[in-house]
């Protein structure tokens, strides 16, 4: 010190102490489940050099805690706010992430000590992590399908930060193990076993706490695949009815052409498998004359052959000519064909027969693979359709009159036509379609004009592939009679008109190498001449091969029987996730399915009953651990698997509703209509 300036008593802040930070607050980090975070500052009071009279320091530090600019002060969340130690509470993400705080000292002198020199002091700023937290906003839900189909599951995540949604991730388990690839919130999969199984997705955030979050649990419950077919008939441009069928359980499905309605379509699906069917398939009759000859009968034909996963199979089913719209046979009562197509390529056709005339009756229609009847024995008549051999249909057809191409026909000619291989029709034609051009996948039926069918687009599994071959084309290619004669009827190659008074020629048929004609006791080679004397029908059987040599033909009731008798049943099935009990009926008296077994899967089963008919309840298995119980409620049957140890009584592990007859408290199911 300076002689000049000595060292005098002062009370001026130069004489006082400095105060600074030996424990600065560091940042840190919390989660939301914990919600507590801490924060530590200590300061002293340091005399500066050569102030030895004021070491002796008896004035005290005080602190205040600052988030932001705003000071703190001790609440619900907030504890310790003038002292060394703050502790908060309850913090969330995002509110309360990235939160800034900082300790102010300030020193508070004796009588002695003058006030610190730098007060008040902060300290450095500590900043507050509170991790985000991941919520699954949308749970997989349970999924019931076939074998062999794919389906989803889904998950909708979030994190509490929205801007680090871009980092979720996740990771999907089947049955408790992980499923390589399956990495993304959707997971797509085909399990090609029938059985229950159990899906759930871990979901994870590297800075998320906790970072991995699993979703419920889903089950995947695969059935086996069914012989089953969905169909939708088609007249006028328009769907008049749908409907579905297992044909192994409910029998056959089967229809005659609907007379006084045009285009007579029935469309076939087999959504779940590929399956193997038996078909019966007849053409149309020619119509009689009004002098006592008969007209000729359309062929019939049993073969085998595979309807392929969600593709569609169109038939086409004639009338005579008198009974309009089409497929029909020539003018003056040629008998319509019956049809059957892959898309747009003709797999089968039967021969409709000839129209009688005044002078003479009609010849008879082929089957499959069998040329058309001129006309009967001793009496005139037109020519029939020539044979076809296998495989041999060109692509494109031929009208009445000779004119090929994919236009409408000539009705006035007497002389026969030929089917397409593959057709479109005119309207498809002119948009400048191949006739053998599949339309693809997913796309709705198009009537002869080109309008859309709504609600055909797919089946209960997926989307269906289609062809082009709407439109007349040549399907009415059976000559057209004059005068008293007979028309022609309608087939692969069309049998000619006749031009006096005699009876038009039956048609023939034909079938491409997909189609497997099936022997029997009644049709030896699958095929004959005539056999219908009825409108074009057709019949669908599941195949057995066990049947082999004795496949008979499936006829349905003539048009115009009474078929009140027989109904549609749709049993609804609902099960209890995890549970696998099944139910089986016999059938004690009428007509229907010789058993019925409900479960182990739920969904809808369909099933062609008569009236009168009984089912008994004959057999069950369960997979709880007690006794099985059964309990009526209304219409309802339930079923109980857990009677005993742990028996919860609720009747749910299996349902089953009728949509018509009568389950009865003696274990029957009556056809009570």
């Amino acid at each position: 010190m300076s002689p000049l300036f000595p060292n005098i008593q002062s009370d001026l802040d130069l004489n006082g102490p400095i105060l600074s930070f030996s424990s600065q607050p560091v940042g840190t980090s919390c989660s939301v489940a914990s919600g507590i975070a801490t924060f530590i500052g200590i300061a002293t009071a340091t005399f500066p050099s050569g102030q030895t009279e004021r070491e002796t320091n008896t004035g005290e530090i005080s602190y205040q805690w600052y988030k932001g600019s705003t000071a703190l002060t001790d609440g619900t969340n907030v504890t310790g706010s003038g002292t060394t130690t703050l502790t908060l509470s309850g913090l969330t993400n995002p509110s309360d992430n990235n939160t800034v705080v900082f300790l102010q000292a300030d020193y508070t002198p004796d009588a002695l000590t003058p006030n610190a020199i730098n007060e008040p002091l902060n300290s450095d700023s500590a900043t507050l992590t509170v991790f985000p937290t991941i919520s699954i906003d949308t749970q997989p839900v349970n999924v019931t399908v076939v074998e062999d189909i794919e389906t989803s599951f889904s998950v909708v995540a979030s994190t509490s930060e929205s801007s680090t949604d871009l980092g979720l991730g996740y990771q999907w388990y089947l049955n408790g193990s992980e499923i390589s690839g399956a990495t993304s919130s959707t997971l797509s999969i085909t399990r090609p076993d029938p059985g229950l199984d159990k899906v759930y997705c871990a979901v994870s955030h590297p800075t998320a706490q906790p970072g991995i979050v699993t979703s419920t649990e889903a089950n995947l419950d695969v059935a086996s695949a069914r012989t089953f077919i969905q169909w939708e008939k088609i007249g006028d441009g328009t769907r008049q009815e749908k409907g579905e069928r297992d044909l192994a359980t409910a029998g056959p499905f089967s229809e005659r052409a609907r007379a006084n309605i045009g285009a007579r379509i029935v469309q076939l699906f087999s959504p779940e498998k590929d399956i193997d069917v038996k078909i019966t398939m007849g053409a149309a009759a020619g119509a009689n004359s009004n002098r006592g000859h008969r007209g000729g009968e359309g062929g019939i034909s049993v073969f085998k052959m595979t309807l392929k996963q969600n593709t569609e199979y169109t038939v086409k089913l004639g009338v005579n000519s008198y009974q309009g719209g089409g497929p029909r046979g020539g003018i003056h009562g040629g008998g319509g064909l019956a049809a059957i197509y892959e898309k747009a390529r003709v797999l089968a056709v039967c021969g409709g027969g000839g129209g009688a005339g005044t002078g003479g009756g009609g010849g008879d229609g082929g089957g499959c693979n069998v040329a058309g009847e001129q006309n009967r024995v001793g009496e005139i008549g037109g020519a029939g359709g020539a044979h076809v051999a296998v495989d041999t249909l060109p692509t494109r057809g031929m009208t009445q009159a000779g004119r090929t191409g994919d236009r409408d026909f000539d009705n006035d000619s007497s002389g026969s036509g030929r089917l397409s291989g593959c057709t479109i029709g005119g309207y498809y034609n002119d948009q400048g379609k191949a006739p053998c051009e599949d339309v693809g996948t997913g796309v709705a039926f198009l009537n002869n004009v080109g309008g859309v069918l709504s609600d055909t687009t797919s089946t209960s599994t997926g989307p269906i592939t289609r062809g082009y071959k709407t439109g007349q084309g040549h399907r009415n290619n059976g000559g057209a009679g004059s005068g008293n004669g007979g028309g022609g009827g309608a087939g692969a190659r069309g049998g000619e008109g006749n031009t006096n008074n005699g009876g038009g020629g039956g048609a023939s048929g034909y079938y491409t190498s997909q189609v497997e004609l099936l022997s029997s006791t009644t049709l030896p080679n699958g095929t004959r001449l005539g056999g219908n004397d009825d409108v074009a029908f057709i019949c669908v059987e599941a195949y057995n091969p066990s049947l082999d040599g004795q496949q008979e033909p499936c006829i349905p009731p003539a048009s115009g029987a009474p078929q009140a008798a027989e109904r549609t049943v749709t049993w609804s099935v609902s099960r209890e996730a995890g549970d696998s009990n099944t139910v089986t009926f016999s059938r004690q008296s009428g007509n229907g399915p010789s058993n019925i077994t409900f479960g182990p899967n739920g969904g809808n089963i369909t099933t062609q009953i008569s009236s009168g008919a009984v089912y008994t309840r004959t057999s069950s298995t369960n997979s709880g651990p007690g006794s099985l119980a059964f309990r009526l409620s209304g219409n309802t049957l339930g079923l109980d698997d857990r009677q005993g140890s742990g028996a919860d009584n609720d009747f749910n592990d299996l349902q089953i509703t009728p949509s018509i007859g009568t389950f009865t408290s003696d274990s029957r199911w009556v056809a009570n209509w």
